[in-house]
């Protein structure tokens, strides 16, 4: 029901006071529209007359394309329809009975329909035109009459009735219009703000892909960078690998002996790959001679020859017999200068030498 209203009263104005006096326009011409139809129209068949059935059929039509005016935007103009329609009712009503000069009083209504259905200054036009029309009739009735009648009290009274209405009316409708802007003025900032923070939504969330986008992009590079990190200590490893085996390479020279040339300086990392290696390759020949030259170590200190030491010992134990050959001179004081002892081991000057007594041996 309410959108039936809604939509029956709808007005096609884009401001809003305009659009509320559309409304009353609409509702007040089709409820008068619908009460002519219903009780003017039961009043006329009780005293049925041509007269009357044109009267009412003009009201009829007068308030109807004051409504339709209305919805079409054509406030105004529908407006002062109705008012002129009201002035020309009062009027007439004293022309026709001008000893009855309350019909003038009817005059109220037009000024009370431009409180409401016009802007507040246009109140002012219609008063001054009620005025005049009520001064017309007044010079219109003859002196006898109005003396009869007592027409310039009742005039004089509603002279002073139709001010003070207007100025009532004036200053309702002025309220209510700055009420109404300042309401659409409130209704524009906030749909301004409402836009403003659109946008800056919208500028937030494409910021928040673009960062959102740009950490993905730098996931992905650091990902990558691990796996090519990843790639790289794998390499690393497998070449450490591949130094460490180069470092303390197994050598058989003969099925059952197994030579381990060493290089440079020897630390604690390639002495323990030094016993992996060498007990590994014993256990994978079933060699029973291990020589380990050390030709090209330039300097070894205490805990390398206790390495040594625990290399010939862990070989013994599966059945094999180290020779420690090629010590230089150099080595070999340093070695008795720490007191280092190298027992279990046998020693030769060079790896020829160490390689005789294995041969023979055979």
């Amino acid at each position: 029901m309410r959108r039936l209203i809604a939509a029956f009263t709808h007005v096609n104005a884009r401001s809003p006071d305009k659009r509320r006096r559309g409304r009353i326009l609409v509702t007040i011409c089709f409820g008068v529209v619908a009460l002519l139809l219903s009780v003017g129209m039961g009043l006329t068949l009780m005293q049925p007359s041509v007269g009357r059935f044109v009267n009412l059929g003009l009201a009829v039509l007068v308030f109807t394309v004051a409504g339709v005016l209305g919805r079409k935007g054509f406030v105004g103009v529908g407006a002062y329809v109705l008012i002129v329609v009201s002035i020309i009712g009062a009027i007439s009503g004293v022309i026709l009975n001008p000893t009855s000069p309350f019909n003038t009083f009817y005059l109220i209504v037009s000024v009370l329909l431009a409180s409401v259905l016009l802007p507040p200054r246009q109140i002012w036009i219609v008063l001054g035109v009620c005025l005049a029309a009520l001064a017309g009739v007044v010079t219109v009735v003859p002196p006898e009459i109005r003396a009869a009648s007592r027409l310039n009290l009742a005039a004089a009274n509603l002279t002073v009735l139709l001010i003070v209405s207007a100025f009532i009316s004036f200053i309702g409708s002025q309220s209510l219009s700055e009420a109404l802007a300042a309401a659409d003025d409130a209704r524009q900032r906030a749909e301004e703000a409402n836009r403003q923070l659109e946008i800056a939504n919208a500028t937030l969330e494409s910021r928040v892909e673009e960062r959102t986008a740009e950490l993905r992009r730098l996931t992905d590079e650091q990902q990558a960078a691990l796996a090519r990190l990843e790639e790289s200590l794998e390499a690393q490893q497998r070449l450490n690998q591949m130094i460490a085996e180069l470092a303390a390479p197994v050598i058989p020279v003969t099925d059952d002996t197994l030579i381990i040339p060493l290089i440079g300086n020897i630390d604690s990392a390639r002495v323990y790959h030094l016993l992996n290696s060498a007990l590994q390759s014993i256990e994978q020949t079933r060699a029973r001679t291990l020589i380990i030259d050390i030709t090209g170590v330039a300097v070894i200190d205490s805990h390398v020859a206790a390495a040594l030491v625990q290399v010939a010992e862990a070989a013994r134990l599966m059945g094999a017999e180290t020779i420690l050959a090629g010590i230089r001179p150099e080595v070999a004081q340093t070695l008795i200068g720490l007191g280092a002892s190298l027992a279990g081991l046998r020693t030769a000057a060079t790896l020829q030498a160490a390689l005789k007594p294995s041969r023979n041996g055979r």
